[in-house]
């Protein structure tokens, strides 16, 4: 068998993803295990080759199963992991990587070896990630390095989770990074080092190296707003040389996506490959041996993958090189799908988790793509000067293999990666080269290091205008909503029965059309979000408001977008897109902002761009707010309208009425909670009255109106605050079941005790979207029903 580490590679993943949706206990997987193995010897025996590799590769997948088990079992039963505690406590262990700089704040990753809580002190083990603010009482940066011992002084917080009807990515996202639970500091002051590393520790000399590096790229292209911060150059540097992403600029990123080259900063196969050529080839220009050049080849790898700190996807590449490397050295012929088939069995080996990496799978398809079809696909294109024959071969196959992919997990469908690739790839390559040239030269002076830094500033800057090349053509880069299953299975299926042996060109024939359709089912989604019943979703966004109404049928209106008011998390793009999308939306036909706070409005931009918008409707518009232009920028040309009390509008049997602000009024200061767009929904018996921000007063004014708002669901106005709900207010909705739109551990105290028990006395059904995630209400227009994301008790 040519490739057999291909097909225990696969049973092995096989078994650690059946494990995992299945939840199977330990023991029975064991069993299994045992099973198999004695069965398979009784086979070999037997000399029933076939039947003692199909009983191996089923040993195999139970060893899946039990090695993802055990990690799973330990994982959540780590004491760290466990530990619930949101008070100060000082925790105590050893700094395993160095720290990681951001755009707002640094990290610190910790093996925690001790904790103390108060006078009790206590053993606790497990991998932590200190979240350390970037502070105006402390300018600089913390000196420590990999090895350093460090006590600190910071509170467990839970990671940042959204439940929308879907698992929260960041639980196993902590899994694939083995991290067992996140702290946060308020200032470098409360950070101790009580103790250095070994001096000769080669993790410690990499880090010091690291370092050294890093303050070079500093000092080089320090931006002139902040000097802990970068220019754009700089990060990108930063990204192409070390493999730090944290001080890449949002807009950056985002452009990267949107073309398809964001792979080029994922240090991984293509960052190791040109890195491999450049120091093969120097080797052959000092005419050493070929095997002693692949012997050092295979150290400097491992060099260079504790210099960037062993992150994922530079340990998966590494390990695919040496793979490829150690059958040079020991075997005439290496077979290639047995290279990436043993890789893959080593890293899920020692962490099963990376299965569930979009990463990890990503880059084995995309290198299994590439061994597959590029030789099937290269005899068929003429020959080209600078190899671009070569280059768009190879981009091409990278992209089939990983197209449904991309679109299942960013929903993006990519074509413009196919041509700028060719300039991208290249030009990548040159940077790489001259950056890694740079580092050394930087450590000779300003006089070399400024002329140096310039040049790769031009290099940097020509890579950056690339990728606005084909900015003008939409259908280059568009965002879709999650393909079905059986188009992404559909797509694979007929993209394989393309390898069959060409004498069976009827059944390969009978492919390629199955092959085009699903291709064309996943670029178009054909696949229209319908709607029998009203439908009306309150979207866990943590401290904000975003509504999403449903009609009886195809059209959809989202109120408010969530948003932080501060930092780079995006809620717009990270949590409203993806769950707009997981319903098949493509369009949304009135989208409406109650009020221009940042826990309203700064998730609308990234709302604007990646969704046709019908109609937008507001009361007031906030003058001079950055962030409320760019949500304008991104709406274009969409018709506005601004509504007051007394407007109206029917869709689908569903009658929407403004209630508020009148027209004429205006808000006391730019973003007035008081003069919020106040909506009441119905549809048949059911009536939502959704009352934004609003306080007392304003209810005293609606009550004033005489208008009917008495309401099936209220939503809480402003999260829960004791400045709104009035009694009279409250009575005069007489509500069965409240909202309240609130995130998990607010700095505000919302929900407030005193209105809980307000909610309690009026003796209404309360859900609050920090304890059971999303909530959706339902009705036909007689009957009503609610889910939430999560099971939990009402106040």
């Amino acid at each position: 068998m040519a490739f057999p580490f291909l097909y225990l590679a696969l049973s092995f993943a096989a078994g650690i993803w059946l494990s995992e949706a299945a939840g199977t206990p330990l023991t029975p997987a064991v069993i299994g295990l045992i099973a198999s193995v004695a069965l398979s010897w009784i086979f070999h025996y037997l000399k029933r080759t076939r039947a003692c590799f199909v009983l191996l590769l089923l040993a195999t997948a139970f060893l899946g199963s039990s090695v993802f088990v055990s990690f799973n079992d330990r994982y959540e039963g780590n004491a760290l992991h466990r530990l619930k505690e949101t008070s100060y406590a000082d925790f105590t262990g050893v700094l395993y990587r160095s720290p990681s700089p951001g755009l707002d704040r640094d990290y610190l990753y910790l093996r925690i070896d001790q904790m103390t809580l108060g006078p009790k002190e206590e053993s606790v083990t497990g991998n932590l990630r200190l979240s350390l603010p970037h502070s105006t009482e402390f300018p600089g940066r913390l000196d420590l390095t990999t090895g350093d011992r460090l006590t600190v002084s910071a509170q467990i917080v839970p990671p940042l989770e959204f439940d929308n009807f879907e698992e929260p990515f960041s639980r196993m996202y902590l899994k694939t990074q083995m991290l067992h639970s996140l702290a946060v500091t308020k200032s470098p002051l409360l950070v101790q080092k009580i103790g250095g590393g070994h001096p000769l520790s080669i993790l410690r000399l990499m880090s010091n190296l690291r370092r050294s590096f890093l303050r070079k790229i500093e000092e080089n292209f320090a931006s002139p707003l902040d000097p802990r911060q970068l220019t754009v150059e700089g990060a990108v540097l930063e990204t192409l040389l070390l493999g730090g992403r944290g001080r890449l600029s949002p807009e950056t990123t985002q452009t990267l996506q949107k073309t398809g080259l964001f792979h080029l900063f994922a240090i991984s196969g293509a960052h190791i490959g040109m890195i491999s050529f450049m120091l093969f080839g120097l080797m052959k220009v000092l005419r050493l041996p070929v095997r002693f050049s692949y012997g050092s080849l295979i150290v400097l790898l491992l060099l260079y993958a504790l210099l960037v700190e062993g992150r994922a996807s530079v340990v998966r590449a590494i390990i695919m090189s040496i793979a490829f490397l150690l059958g040079k050295l020991f075997w005439k012929d290496t077979h290639l799908l047995n290279t990436i088939g043993l890789s893959g069995f080593v890293i899920l080996l020692f962490n099963p988790f990376q299965l569930f990496d979009s990463g990890f799978q990503l880059t084995f398809a995309a290198t299994l793509s590439i061994i597959l079809f590029y030789p099937k696909i290269m005899p068929y294109l003429p020959g080209l000067p600078l190899k671009i024959g070569e280059m768009f071969t190879m981009s091409l196959t990278a992209q089939v293999g990983v197209f449904p992919l991309i679109a299942t997990m960013f929903n993006r469908i990519i074509f413009s990666g196919l041509l700028l690739n060719l300039l991208g790839i290249p030009l990548v390559a040159v940077i790489m080269a001259a950056g890694y040239l740079f580092l050394p030269l930087a450590f000779l002076g300003p006089v070399i290091a400024r002329p140096a830094a310039a040049g790769i500033t031009f290099l940097i800057r020509a890579f950056m205008g690339s990728t606005h090349l084909l900015d003008r053509f939409a259908f280059f880069s568009y965002r879709i909503p999650t393909p079905p299953a059986f188009v992404v299975a559909g797509y694979f299926l007929f993209l394989l029965l393309l390898l069959l042996p060409p004498r069976l060109f009827k059944i390969r024939r009978a492919a390629m059309a199955g092959f085009l359709l699903f291709f064309l089912l996943l670029i178009l989604y054909p696949f229209p979000a319908t709607s029998r019943d009203f439908k009306l979703t309150f979207i866990d966004v943590g401290q904000g408001d975003c509504v999403l109404v449903e009609f009886p049928g195809r059209k959809k209106m989202l109120i408010d977008g969530g948003g932080f008011p501060t930092g780079t998390f995006d809620v717009g793009e990270s949590v409203v897109s993806p769950f707009l999308w997981n319903k098949g939306i493509k369009k949304l036909d009135y989208l409406v902002l109650t009020h221009p706070h940042p826990d309203h409005a700064n998730g609308l931009p990234a709302i604007a761009r990646n969704f046709r918008v019908g109609e937008f409707w507001e009361a007031f518009s906030p003058p001079d707010d950055a962030k409320y232009a760019e949500f304008k920028t991104s709406l274009g040309d969409v018709p506005q309208k601004r509504t007051f009390r007394g407007f109206s509008r029917q869709e689908e049997g569903v009658r929407i009425r403004v209630l508020f602000p009148p027209e004429g009024s205006s808000p006391v200061a730019p973003a007035d909670n008081d003069r919020s767009l106040v909506m009441r929904v119905s549809f048949g018996a059911t009536a939502v009255l959704l009352p934004a921000d609003i306080g007392a007063n304003a209810e005293a004014e609606i009550l004033s109106f005489g208008d009917e708002i008495k309401s099936d669901v209220f939503k809480s106005p402003h999260h829960g605050s004791a400045t709104s709900s009035s009694e009279a207010f409250l009575r005069a909705v007489a509500p069965d079941v409240i909202v309240i739109s609130v995130g998990r551990g607010n700095r505000f105290g919302f929900p407030q005790p005193e209105i809980l028990g307000r909610y309690r006395t009026a003796g209404a059904r309360v859900y609050r979207t920090d304890l059971h995630g999303a909530v959706e209400i339902s009705s036909d227009g007689k009957r009503m029903s609610v889910r939430t994301s999560i099971q939990a008790g009402t106040d």
